[in-house]
């Protein structure tokens, strides 16, 4: 018999988790998640779950000491498989980042967001980066990557092109 796949989410917060704020007629960061609900109660995966919330912010305010703290999570987690939530601003530089840093130790590390929030927007393309994410993640090999917009790049080869709307490899 197979084992059971273990996914374990760490959340950096980005427009995947925000919400339309209408007072501010604005997206902002929600200060708790709904990616672990919407799986449960929608997807309800043939995979157990875990999760920690580093962080909820927009990633253009994400630093290199929340990067830093995040590559002590990966590197502590008895999990083979991790996916994190990360804006799509800065995500490319968190993975290259994450790729420069951690030791990885066999681990498969995915990031991934979205360009709408995965609530209260329709269409929104978050539930296809989720589901297309933890389908990588549990069938790449161990390293670091960004699964956006129908593709998994190597953490050095993505960028976000604000234009298009989308990931493009470098």
């Amino acid at each position: 018999m197979r084992e059971k796949k273990h996914i374990h989410l760490i959340l950096t917060g980005g427009t995947i988790d925000s919400i339309f704020d209408a007072a501010q007629d604005m997206v902002v960061v929600n200060d708790s998640s709904s990616i672990e609900s919407y799986l449960e109660e929608v997807v309800r995966p043939h995979f157990s779950l875990s999760k920690e919330i580093l962080t909820m912010r927009d990633s253009r305010d994400i630093t290199d000491n929340i990067r830093a703290e995040l590559v002590e999570l990966i590197q502590k987690s008895p999990h083979e498989h991790i996916l994190v939530t990360h804006g799509t601003y800065t995500m490319a530089d968190t993975a290259r980042y994450l790729e420069k840093n951690c030791q990885l130790d066999g681990k498969t590390v995915v990031l991934t967001g979205s360009m709408f929030p995965l609530k209260g927007f329709s269409p929104s393309d978050a539930p296809y980066n989720l589901g297309f994410a933890m389908a990588s993640l549990t069938l790449a090999e161990s390293g670091v990557y960004l699964a956006m917009n129908g593709n998994l790049f190597s953490a050095g080869e993505a960028v976000k092109n604000v234009d298009a709307g989308k990931f493009e490899a470098v």
